[in-house]
């Protein structure tokens, strides 16, 4: 009988601990990270390739529905957006559950000089469209990425006395 109630209380503590871990099943976040930031672009270039680092903490899975993306001048005026569905779950981890991926997309370098494009806002959805992360993408235009340079503009090797 002495040892009853002990077990009992013991069962009741560990009751209450899992209750409260299965209350914080839905604590996560989501961190998003685009590589390289500023991406710069040629004006002849014509695709660009972009490393997405995405990191999902807590306990069970984040549930992802989207991804926007949104064009943006330097005085922040919205060019355009576009949505991807993307209806997937992303498991959570204490220590942070990783994926990184590579995206290579078409991008003309000359219209993004006109458009006067200056970032993309990149927002991950979830299923009621809160953001569960976002990233801003920075663009600066190079005039000479990538394009071939005359022989005549490049330093000459001086000879030796």
């Amino acid at each position: 009988m002495l040892f009853r109630k002990p077990i009992a209380a013991a069962a009741a503590a560990l009751s209450l601990a899992a209750a409260g871990m299965a209350a914080g099943c839905n604590d996560h976040s989501l961190s998003l990270t685009l590589t390289p930031n500023p991406l710069i672009v040629g004006l002849l270039d014509t695709s660009e390739t972009v490393h997405a680092h995405v990191v999902a903490k807590g306990f069970g899975h984040i549930p992802l529905t989207s991804v926007q993306f949104a064009v943006f001048n330097s005085g922040d005026s919205m060019l355009a957006s576009q949505t991807e569905q993307v209806d997937q779950s992303l498991p959570a981890s204490p220590f942070g559950f990783v994926v990184d991926k590579d995206y290579t997309f078409p991008m003309n370098g000359a219209a993004v000089a006109l458009s006067g494009t200056k970032y993309i806002l990149v927002k991950i959805l979830d299923p009621s469209g809160n953001v569960l992360s976002q990233e801003r993408l920075d663009i600066v235009v190079h005039a000479l990425k990538g394009a071939p340079i005359p022989n005549v503009v490049q330093p000459a090797n001086t000879p030796s006395p």
